[in-house]
């Protein structure tokens, strides 16, 4: 009897199971990788008389440029800087960036700020002695983002 109850009390205590335990380093990485996104207003240039003195900015364009925080980028304007009538016919024009000359070819270097836009503001003008007729003339150059 003793013994029959000395084997119910063990079957009522409770062992701690064992287990047994393993690690390891788990290892987590990422590549932030450069990029650049860039929007732009149209530039509106105000009336011009041939063959007349130069004119200015109507209506100011711009060029906002978001490129990843620390990202150098050159922006660069393409075209020739002449804008056409619907007949072929070229008239020069001048652009400014900033308030700066932006010549064709030339590139603007920036250098990225996060979600924050480098805004650059795009006022132009069309040389004085140009001697074109009269009706509309445009171009339509392509924003070209170097990074």
């Amino acid at each position: 009897m003793l013994l029959s109850t000395f084997l119910a009390a063990i079957a009522l205590v409770s062992f701690p199971s064992v287990a047994g335990q393993a690690t390891a380093s788990f290892r987590i990485s990422v590549t932030v990788v450069a990029s650049c996104s860039v929007q732009t207003q149209p530039l509106t240039l105000a009336p011009y008389t041939t063959g007349g003195a130069a004119t200015g900015t109507a209506s100011p364009g711009s060029i906002d440029v978001t490129c990843a925080r620390g990202t150098p980028a050159a922006v660069y304007l393409e075209g020739d800087r002449t804008m056409r009538s619907q007949s072929g016919v070229r008239m020069a024009y001048e652009l400014r960036a900033n308030g700066n000359l932006w010549p064709a070819g030339e590139a603007i270097h920036v250098k990225g700020l996060g979600p924050t836009a480098i805004h650059l503001a795009v006022s132009g003008s069309v040389p004085a002695g140009q001697k074109v007729p009269t009706g509309d003339y445009e171009d339509t150059a392509v924003v070209r983002v170097v990074y």
